[in-house]
């Protein structure tokens, strides 16, 4: 109000001292140095350091989000900057950002049907050996599930099967189809011999399934056997005896969906979801893993080698 009041004034009035800025600092109940530090600001703008710091962490926010291709949360915000710039940032100041840049984090939402059947109806032969208890080292406990994706604009369905390491959260094998059926299944598992056959030799690997009819047929458990592998399967109704195989294909679906969607054929949709796993296992820096990609994260546990100069923390 002051410096309008006064830039209003032509020159002859401002050489009138009752017209004086100490008198409409007066007038205005402000004190005369807090306006000439007003307006030392306002007519030379200059950035402190604080906010050349937080534009720059936006801009980084920005490609980290086209290079991941959706909005990731706090905490993998974090853990990109650092392994991506080198930028150290709290989640307290990463939540402020995100809300100056309207920004809401791509997060799957719990399924609220999940868990609710609780009835027992156990198979004969098939126990689940597991049990909750996904490992404590790489290659010792290995996941798998078939879960639906859908693209075009009739979306038609497709499926995908995978075969993942609940300790190191990497995707060793994965197959799509347009059937639901034990070739699927045979495809992904096959996949994940011809990749990591030698790192799957110690004895006593758990392979651990739901009931479907695809993990319970004589064709899988024979493949499972003559490979010496243990076989595993949740509880009936009880999704959560498989919970970081949920949580895997909900977080993909949160991220690639609605693109899968936009494909306008089926080859479209098998390579998009093929990129997309591809980034999980190598590019994708997770917090959980030490600020490490899980591949990254399984060489690490084997070698004791830290691939990065600083130790992320987790």
């Amino acid at each position: 109000m002051v410096y309008q009041a006064y830039g209003s004034l032509s020159e002859e009035e401002k050489k009138q001292s009752w017209l004086s800025i100490s008198r409409l600092c007066r007038i205005m109940r402000c004190s005369t140095s807090g306006y000439y530090e007003w307006k030392k600001k306002y007519e030379n703008p200059v950035p402190s350091k604080r906010t050349e710091s937080d534009n720059k962490i936006k801009t980084e926010m920005t490609e980290i989000i086209r290079a991941l291709s959706f909005i990731p949360g706090t905490r993998t915000f974090r853990t990109e900057l650092w392994r991506r710039y080198d930028t150290v940032v709290s989640r307290k100041r990463l939540r402020r950002l995100m809300r100056e840049m309207n920004l809401f984090a791509s997060l799957p939402h719990k399924d609220a049907y999940k868990g609710q059947a609780t009835h027992n109806h156990p198979l004969s032969a098939l126990q689940n050996i597991v049990n909750r208890n996904f490992g404590d080292r790489p290659r010792q406990v290995i996941l798998t599930d078939i879960t639906y994706l859908y693209y075009g604009k009739d979306r038609s369905l497709y499926y995908l099967c995978a075969f993942i390491d609940a300790y190191t959260k990497e995707v060793l094998g994965w197959a799509m189809s347009k059937k639901m059926d034990v070739a699927l299944v045979k495809e992904a598992y096959e996949m994940m011999k011809e990749l990591h056959g030698s790192e799957l030799n110690n004895p006593g690997v758990l392979i651990h399934s739901d009931q479907g009819s695809q993990y319970t047929s004589t064709t899988f458990r024979q493949i499972l056997s003559d490979d010496q592998f243990v076989q595993s399967v949740s509880r009936r109704g009880n999704s959560q005896d498989n919970a970081p195989m949920e949580s895997f294909f909900g977080r993909m679906k949160t991220h690639i969906l609605s693109l899968i969607a936009l494909c306008e054929d089926y080859e479209k949709a098998v390579q998009l979801v093929n990129g997309y796993l591809e980034k999980h296992n190598n590019e994708f820096h997770r917090y959980e893993l030490a600020g490490l990609t899980p591949h990254e994260f399984y060489l690490f546990c084997i070698t004791g080698i830290y691939p990065c100069e600083s130790y992320y923390g987790v």
